[in-house]
């Protein structure tokens, strides 16, 4: 007769808990978000093309389940590559980059605001889904108000809806 008791030992150690590993889960669908958040010209230059294109799909993606599914389908696209790999898409983030973004919308809004045929263009041509009116009635608002005061609250709204251009 024969010796069964090897086939029941597992054949891999499992060297991480169940927790570990909802946690290491938990950081990749973070780490899809923040990709999801990208602009698309840094999506474009991602090194890795199938990530890169499910990250610009889930761009359109909006709605509430369908864009979770779509985020855990990233991360699950992160999860299958090189951690090496993983680490470059994280550097990303790093406060330098982000710093840089925010300088660029700065510009952006200044643009509008002064020249608005050239930078309006490039918005447009750089996020094709923009609503269109509701960004030019942004800016007619701002350089009414921007003449009368520095900071003022469409000003504002114009920056955080071209952040949202960015994030989405």
């Amino acid at each position: 007769m024969t010796d069964h008791s090897d086939d029941l030992e597992p054949t891999a150690p499992e060297d991480t808990s169940k927790s570990q590993r909802k946690r290491e889960l938990h950081d990749l669908r973070e780490i899809a978000e923040q990709l999801l958040s990208l602009s698309a010209e840094k999506v474009h230059d991602l090194a890795i093309p199938d990530i890169s294109d499910a990250i610009l799909e889930g761009k359109r993606i909006t709605k509430g389940n369908a864009r979770k599914r779509h985020i855990q389908y990233i991360a699950k696209l992160i999860r299958n590559r090189d951690p090496e790999e993983i680490s470059d898409l994280t550097n990303l983030f790093d406060p330098q980059s982000i710093r840089k973004e925010h300088k660029r919308l700065e510009r952006w809004r200044s643009g509008l605001l002064t020249d608005q045929g050239q930078t309006f263009a490039a918005i447009v041509e750089e996020h094709p889904v923009v609503d269109r009116q509701h960004l030019q009635q942004l800016v007619r608002r701002a350089k009414a108000e921007h003449q009368e005061e520095e900071n003022s609250a469409s000003y504002r709204k114009l920056f955080q809806f071209l952040r949202g251009l960015t994030r989405h």
